[in-house]
């Protein structure tokens, strides 16, 4: 196959995952408005944890273990950060979720 064929087809992955992104931050959305209903923090690092842990989990790979962390760590703070944009919430702690039972400071956006 070309590369022209090949770049066709990421192509496509990469608009599916465009819509799969924007579909999960919907969802992220309403998650937050329920949570600023109950008066709850957007930041729930055992939950970020979960995620982070089940994703490295069912990775088949190419990927690293560490690539899929970092996607996934930007994937969740872009989701916090959404959900601040929008109001939801009460104000979160601008921590990330702990790795290696480490706690440590977002990067400012």
């Amino acid at each position: 196959m070309k590369i022209k064929n090949w770049r066709k087809k990421i192509d496509a992955i990469d608009s599916a995952m465009l819509q799969l992104l924007n579909l999960r931050t919907e969802l992220a959305l309403e998650v937050g408005r329920l949570k600023g209903e109950k008066g709850m923090s957007l930041r729930v690092p055992a939950r970020e944890h979960e995620i982070l842990s089940r994703m490295k989990r069912l990775n088949p790979g190419p990927l690293s273990e560490i690539s899929v962390e970092k996607i996934y760590q930007l994937i969740l703070d872009e989701s916090i950060r959404t959900q601040e944009r929008n109001g939801c919430g009460k104000s979160s702690s601008r921590y990330r979720a702990p790795r290696n039972g480490k706690r440590r400071k977002a990067a400012a956006a």
